[in-house]
């Protein structure tokens, strides 16, 4: 599978299964820096994280998973409406353990 064959099965796991959208969602989470991740806002224009449109929710769903553990079924909705905008990210991040778990 080339990269572009792996961007393209990763965008529609994300948009499709729970487990992937919820790894992905803490991953991402994972790459804001720590003033981001409290304030629930981008303050740094460094490629990683979320985007400014998505940052309150997404920061409010990663921090409910992380202490809950799951998220309602419309969190679920707006979660596998959002991720896949996110793939390259994570692509660029976590790129061979992705294509590994694809293959």
């Amino acid at each position: 599978m080339n990269k572009t064959e792996a961007l393209k099965a990763l965008q529609q796991k994300l948009a499709t299964d729970a487990r992937w959208a919820q790894r992905a969602l803490l991953a991402i989470f994972k790459n804001q820096t720590a003033d981001e991740q409290m304030q629930g806002t981008v303050s740094h224009n460094n490629a990683m994280g979320f985007r400014c449109m998505d940052s309150d929710i997404l920061t409010s769903f990663a921090g409910q998973l992380q202490h809950r553990g799951s998220l309602s079924p419309k969190q679920m909705n707006i979660v596998h409406r959002k991720m896949p905008i996110y793939a390259r990210q994570l692509m660029k991040f976590h790129g061979e353990k992705i294509q590994a778990a694809l293959s």
